[in-house]
């Protein structure tokens, strides 16, 4: 993968250029969308999108044309967080 050439602004680390799996929670849907471009953190995993992938990341959510269909499991912290 290639280095991206700005630092983190979370950490102050290298990015170097990933391929990610990006999810977008729009009310009470999650969206995923998979091969998503980015530079990511190398210390802290801090994740960057460019914003013609972030356009094409929602274009591709609001076209509908879905890929595939996951279940996943939903946690609620607060319910097992100790008071």
């Amino acid at each position: 993968m290639n280095e991206a050439q700005s630092p983190c602004s979370v950490c102050g680390a290298w990015l170097r250029r990933e391929t990610i799996t990006f999810t977008q929670t729009i009310r009470d849907s999650v969206y995923i969308v998979t091969d998503v471009p980015a530079d990511v953190c190398v210390q802290c995993g801090e994740q960057y999108l460019s914003p013609d992938t972030v356009g094409a990341t929602q274009t591709l959510i609001e076209s509908g044309d879905v890929g595939e269909t996951r279940q996943v499991p939903v946690y609620r912290l607060a319910a097992t967080a100790p008071s």
